[in-house]
């Protein structure tokens, strides 16, 4: 009896064995069946992450890099590998991997160009491509085809922007023009402090050489006159023209429209029609901003989306009023090509921003699947269009505009389709009536389902880009959802169709009383705006993220939206880990931040950031605050610095002192304190933690007491690359 057991008992326990890798073998096999077939929508993802690889290296690497792809595509083109699914989709994975790294590589390669190395004053002349405003409220133009008098052409930008301080915005050069005019250039600034936003790599992809500021008013040129040895060696062609033709038209349209309306209005209906958002009030603009309807002055997914639906939806009603017509022609495919030519229209007409080309690739997807007779909303043409714009693109993965519109639209469509799903699985083919369940129902059901779809949207979205606007803009809206209960209809019923009534009209001279009809919606948009702005706690600042927290939070979103079954589950375990470890763990924010050359220190006190400077470096000022999650101005942080240049600050291991001096003594340099000296070069003698000019000269610093001591940081890049060409390790 005792020998059957010990030898029955590994028996079973190796059946048991047996039967449970059988079930684990036949669960992967349903994995392989049912799941890998939508690794598909996670190639726009893998892309992606080989563009953060690319940006990630110390040194550029070398160029055999790109042909990184090529191993895989040949992988596919083994036929065993084609039929084996697993295999099949690890090629697809890489290639999409590598694909995304060498697109980035080759985008940095194309994007190659001169470009200032130190700050000089020179006479700029070039062709006015856009115009916008300065933060100061100035006139800026954005310069091509550039010549600096008394500097070679192959060491000059090719594209150089400039504030016009001296000019009025009646009086600033408009696109197509021609000027010249003396001012300051500089190089593309560091990051205000290290870890922030790197506008040198941002300028280097829009091939932007140089920023600057002139204090004498642009002197227009005619075409005669032009002197510039590049405008005569190397003359634009039609594409070029024509965009320069394009953006002056845009002008001369954000003009009429503004005069046709109030200045509140007009300044709206300006910005959502051709994009010309220069005339926004700083009070609406923040308002917009706090409410969170600052999407609805962005061209971007919903006015798109709204333009070519309504242009959709009007053809193929109107071709419906026509028997013969719906027999004979395809309605709907018609209807397809119209709204892609409005969109196409609207695309031009609004400046071709990075935004509304996103828009445009989306809506492209959506009715191409249409013309081809597939499903218009999945997440395959949601996928394909992020695929598009980071080919064409790639450095738009880190725009929050990217991140926010992709965001919202991958989580509607995985939402909608989970309902579409579980309202089909609810119908019995057996039950009476052969499984419809559709009941005629009072006459507003139709009403209320539209409600109960715009809150679910609205809902939906505002859960899907809050991520994104607490790490990249520092703020939370915590009646986003109802401002945008209130505001989008207005926009989808009343604006946007009467903008687009108004353009057709506005050729034969009869836009204005549409103009006017359109300005009621927008006035209620703004008075909604400002309601939702002023209520209690409307404004929540968040302090800095984490550098892995956005990352985490999209994982974990794309995977609870793009896999199916169980699987999928896994995503929300990881969405609340990353969001308890966000919000339980405090914002280590450095003690003291200071500017480039010195000219503004930043100390972190009890009542907030206090800064040296109520005006000046405001750029700067108004980043440290928003990192610091701190809504104060840049005077109510001045009012908060100590009268003394001696300041104490209190660490983890004990009390510090920040000095700062113009020209320090023999007993300035004393053990813990951080002495800043921004017109001192040596580091004097003792034992002080030393900011000088050296390290003032390269970028900003931060400095940030720990158990150990203070850690001192720079801005100043460390790599290697195009966009970094005088970096220094």
């Amino acid at each position: 009896m005792t020998a059957s057991v010990s030898i029955g008992g590994p028996a079973r326990a190796g059946r048991g064995l047996a039967v449970g890798f059988g079930w684990l073998q036949a669960a992967w096999q349903g994995f392989l069946r049912q799941e890998l077939r939508r690794l598909i929508l996670w190639l726009p993802v893998l892309m992606g992450l080989g563009i953060s690889l690319y940006l990630g290296w110390r040194d550029e690497p070398p160029v055999a890099v790109l042909l990184l792809p090529l191993p895989p595509v040949l992988a596919l083109a083994v036929p065993g590998i084609r039929r084996n699914g697993a295999l099949r989709a690890l090629a697809l994975a890489v290639l999409a991997l590598t694909a995304g790294h060498a697109l980035a590589q080759l985008s940095a390669v194309r994007a190659a160009m001169p470009a200032i190395t130190h700050p000089f004053a020179a006479t700029a002349e070039g062709r006015v491509i856009a115009l916008d405003r300065a933060a100061s409220g100035a006139p800026r133009v954005l310069l091509d085809r550039v010549t600096l008098f008394g500097r070679a052409l192959s060491r000059t930008p090719l594209r150089v922007r400039v504030t016009l301080t001296a000019d009025t915005w009646a009086d600033a050069p408009r696109p197509g023009a021609w000027i010249r005019v003396y001012a300051t250039l500089l190089t593309p600034r560091p990051p205000v402090e290290p870890g922030a936003f790197d506008f040198a790599r941002r300028a280097y992809f829009d091939r932007l050489g140089a920023i600057g500021f002139s204090r004498e008013p642009a002197v227009a040129v005619p075409a005669a006159e032009i002197a510039g040895p590049r405008a005569l060696a190397d003359p634009p062609g039609f594409f070029a023209r024509a965009s320069v033709g394009l953006v002056a038209l845009r002008h001369r349209l954000a003009d009429a429209i503004r005069e046709a309306m109030p200045a509140a209005s007009g300044a709206f209906a300006a910005a959502i029609l051709v994009g010309e958002r220069s005339a926004i009030g700083e009070e609406d603009a923040e308002a917009l901003r706090i409410s969170s309807l600052a999407h609805l002055l962005a061209i971007s997914g919903l006015h798109m989306g709204m333009l070519t639906g309504l242009v959709f939806a009007t053809v193929r009603a109107g071709l419906s009023l026509s028997g013969g017509a719906v027999r004979r022609w395809p309605a709907h495919k018609i209807a397809a090509v119209a709204a892609l030519l409005a969109g196409l229209v609207y695309l031009g007409l609004s400046g071709a921003t990075v935004a509304t080309q996103r828009a445009f690739v989306m809506v492209l997807v959506a009715f191409t699947c249409v013309l081809m007779d597939r499903p218009a909303i999945t997440l395959r043409a949601v996928a394909a269009a992020a695929v598009i714009v980071l080919a064409l693109r790639p450095i738009s993965l880190f725009d929050p505009g990217f991140q926010m519109s992709f965001a919202a639209t991958t989580a509607l469509v995985a939402a909608f389709a989970a309902w579409r799903d579980w309202r089909l699985s609810r119908e019995r083919p057996d039950e009476p009536g052969d499984g419809r369940r559709r009941r005629r129902g009072w006459p507003g059901r139709p009403v209320v389902r539209w409600a109960a779809a715009l809150v679910a949207s609205s809902l939906i979205a505002g859960l899907a880009t809050a991520p994104v606007t607490a790490v990249q803009f520092h703020r939370l809206a915590p009646y986003g959802l109802l401002a945008n209960l209130l505001a989008v209809p207005a926009m989808g019923l009343w604006i946007v169709p009467l903008g687009a009534i108004a353009a057709l009209l506005a050729p034969l001279g009869a836009a204005a009383p549409v103009l006017s009809a359109m300005g009621w919606g927008i006035d209620w948009v703004l008075a909604v705006a400002h309601e939702v702005a002023g209520l209690p706690g409307a404004d929540r600042r968040v302090a800095a993220a984490p550098s892995w927290a956005l990352g985490a939070l999209m994982i974990a979103g794309l995977w609870l939206c793009l896999w199916r079954g169980p699987l999928r589950l896994a995503g929300l375990a990881v969405l609340g880990l990353a969001l308890a470890v966000w919000s339980s763990v405090p914002a280590t924010r450095p003690a003291v931040l200071i500017a480039q050359h010195g000219r503004l220190v930043g100390v972190l006190t009890p009542d907030g950031r206090a800064l040296t400077r109520a005006t000046g470096q405001s750029y700067a000022a108004e980043r440290w605050l928003a990192r610091d999650g701190d809504g104060a101005s840049q005077s109510t942080a001045a009012a908060r610095f100590p009268v003394s240049d001696d300041i104490p600050l209190q660490g983890p291991a004990g009390p510090w002192r920040l000095a700062i001096v113009r020209a320090p003594g023999d007993d300035d340099c004393q053990a813990s304190v951080i002495l800043v000296a921004p017109r001192l070069r040596a580091r004097p003698e003792g034992p002080c933690v030393f900011v000088g000019s050296d390290l003032l000269s390269a970028g900003a610093v931060s400095v940030t007491l720990t158990r150990d001591g203070p850690v001192v940081r720079s801005s100043a890049p460390m790599d290697r690359r195009p966009w970094h060409p005088g970096s220094q390790r």
